[in-house]
């Protein structure tokens, strides 16, 4: 196995598949709630949401609910960074950009899980996997082709959503790194409980009649995102990282801004040019470069 990257499961690479559809769908999604429902109270609904769904299948599971008390502090920092981080960045990050190049800008995620991996979990930097993710940066940067030039007039909204990509990318480390003493699903529900916990103080304090203006289109956009995007994209995403190395599972899901363009495209009409055809071969080449396998 010397020199050779790591066998990536099939049942890993399913589960990539899920999140990254889960996730990328979520953005038209985001763009019809945060038109009718203050941000905050809106991610304060998705964690706290997402955490009572996650949990309540657990206890039908026939699982425990309980955390275990060596599982406390883990589950607090990876929930601060997982959950709190990146979705008050994401929602700060969308108060100045669009979400098209906010969603961008936010799957460089896989870049900073890369970074945290070497120093936290002792990774080694292989050529494939340098390869890889330059590929999966590429396709990232070529949607964004057309908005690099204009990223100077809103500094906070491409500061605010690289942060959210930097704790998404840190926490996604610290979850691979702990060695769990609590049931998966129950991990995940008490991350977004208290992960939450932050985004529900800045809601009460910060928005008013935040549900005054929801529409049916709003309220089915939002069950998507707790049930599908929250319950359903976290749950595969925590049980990948239980599988395969955290740089590689960050890479697997560098589909999901594409499927997040073309999403938008489908549902609000939003343009389909080059750069989406060529981030598609990028992205192609990054997850065959990532899959590939020499035989010994």
């Amino acid at each position: 196995m010397t020199g050779q990257s790591p066998r990536v499961p099939v049942t890993a690479v399913l589960l990539l598949g899920v999140a990254a559809l889960a996730w990328g769908g979520s953005w038209p999604m985001m763009k019809i709630i945060v038109a009718e429902m203050p941000i905050y109270t809106f991610r304060m609904v998705t964690a706290w949401g997402g955490g009572v769904v996650v949990l309540l299948i657990a206890w039908l599971m026939g699982s425990t609910i309980r955390l275990d008390r060596r599982d406390l502090a883990p589950v607090t920092v990876a929930g601060l960074l997982n959950i709190t981080g990146w979705l008050y960045f994401t929602a700060l990050g969308l108060t100045t950009l669009p979400a098209g190049r906010a969603t961008v800008l936010a799957y460089t995620m896989p870049l900073w899980a890369f970074i945290a991996a070497i120093p936290m979990m002792g990774e080694r930097i292989t050529p494939r996997r340098v390869i890889s993710l330059a590929f999966g940066v590429g396709a990232v940067l070529i949607l964004a082709s057309d908005e690099l030039s204009r990223l100077g007039a809103a500094p906070l909204g491409v500061v605010a959503t690289l942060a959210a990509a930097a704790c998404w990318g840190f926490g996604t480390v610290v979850q691979k790194k702990t060695s769990w003493h609590t049931p998966l699903l129950t991990v995940a529900g008490w991350q977004l409980l208290i992960g939450g916990a932050p985004l529900a103080a800045l809601a009460i304090t910060q928005d008013t009649a935040p549900y005054a203006g929801i529409t049916t289109q709003g309220a089915l956009a939002i069950v998507y995102i707790v049930l599908i995007s929250t319950v359903l994209g976290y749950w595969a995403w925590f049980r990948v990282l239980q599988l395969i190395p955290s740089d590689i599972a960050a890479l697997g899901i560098l589909p999901s801004p594409m499927i997040g363009v073309i999403s938008s495209t489908l549902i609000l009409g939003e343009p389909l040019g080059w750069p989406e055809v060529a981030a598609v071969a990028l992205l192609t080449a990054a997850l065959t470069t990532m899959l590939y396998r020499r035989k010994a």
